[in-house]
């Protein structure tokens, strides 16, 4: 198989923390006939056990390299090390993706043709259909600040939109910003750090677009309640990071007083939403107030809980 001009200079870059049987699908997949388009393949894994560099070396898939960490990195330490690692190839651009992710090669292609048109494009984004929540096409990353959700039910007529972050399962990124240092917060381990290193992108003069002819599926774990409202489906412990790395990420990234007041008041309104409609609501209280309070005292890092 000869890989198309458009994809040699991508890395495709997945997470794994005990997820060896998807991983090891999902290369499969794009090694279908033996070789697959991009420039190389890389996984970062936490506490492995094996069985992933068994599978690369004797299904003998070429340019796949495989990393493992002997602590767990957590979604933020993964997507740091991934983008880190991924610098260091001869590659302009990294797919990163997480072991549930969605690697289209059409989808990539359409990222990565509107990734070159300017080197100051830092990010390209697919316009996800969020299956979880009804079928609606996701666009809150063209806000500054993360609401609760902004999303439409037809895609968006322009080709792209100007975001200030998305999902980083399935976002090419620009590799010329990692080879500057320029990285997502590992220690927030888990939670907003896509978000986070949009914002840092934003401030240090890079475009981020939102491209609204790829199109990929996200089931995000949503549930709909009684009422017709979608929730997002997430632990109670979780609650955590929600406050604690949302509040962290606004003030490291050095916005205005504005937007540190809006992301304030939306931790704060978690707390009306998990009277009013969530489960384990004893629980999650507990686990956001511990957020909010860690956020203000600086504490960063892996908690005590998952």
């Amino acid at each position: 198989m000869t890989r198309p001009a458009e994809l040699a200079d991508v890395c495709l870059a997945i997470s794994s923390f005990h997820n060896d049987s998807a991983v090891i699908e999902l290369i499969a997949r794009v090694t279908s006939d033996g070789d697959h388009p991009f420039g190389s393949i890389l996984v970062v894994d936490s506490l492995g056990s094996g069985a992933m560099p068994e599978a690369i070396r004797t299904r003998g898939w070429p340019r796949v390299d495989y990393v493992c960490f002997d602590e767990n990195l957590g979604s933020a330490g993964n997507l740091a090390k991934r983008l880190e690692l991924a610098a260091k190839t001869p590659c302009r651009f990294v797919y990163a993706v997480n072991h549930d992710g969605s690697v289209d090669v059409d989808v990539i292609h359409k990222l990565r043709e509107v990734g070159a048109t300017d080197a100051r494009i830092a990010a390209a984004y697919p316009l996800r259909r969020m299956t979880g929540s009804g079928g609606a096409y996701d666009i809150t990353g063209v806000l500054p600040v993360p609401v609760r959700s902004l999303r439409v039910k037809k895609p968006p007529r322009s080709r792209t939109l100007d975001v200030y972050w998305s999902s980083s399962n399935g976002a090419l990124y620009s590799l010329e910003p990692s080879r500057r240092g320029l990285l997502p917060w590992a220690d927030l381990w888990m939670g907003w750090e896509d978000l986070g290193y949009g914002w840092l992108l934003r401030q240090r003069g890079y475009r981020q677009l939102l491209v609204c002819t790829a199109r990929s599926d996200d089931a995000y774990e949503y549930r709909r309640l009684s009422s017709g409202t979608w929730l997002s489906d997430k632990p109670s412990w979780y609650s955590y990071y929600y406050a604690r790395n949302l509040l962290l990420a606004a003030r490291r990234s050095h916005g205005p007083l504005l937007l540190q007041a809006t992301v304030l008041g939306r931790v704060l309104s978690e707390f009306a939403v998990i009277a009013a409609l969530r489960s384990e609501k004893r629980a999650r209280l507990g686990f956001l107030s511990a957020g909010l309070r860690d956020a203000l005292r600086g504490r960063s890092g892996k908690w005590r809980l998952p």
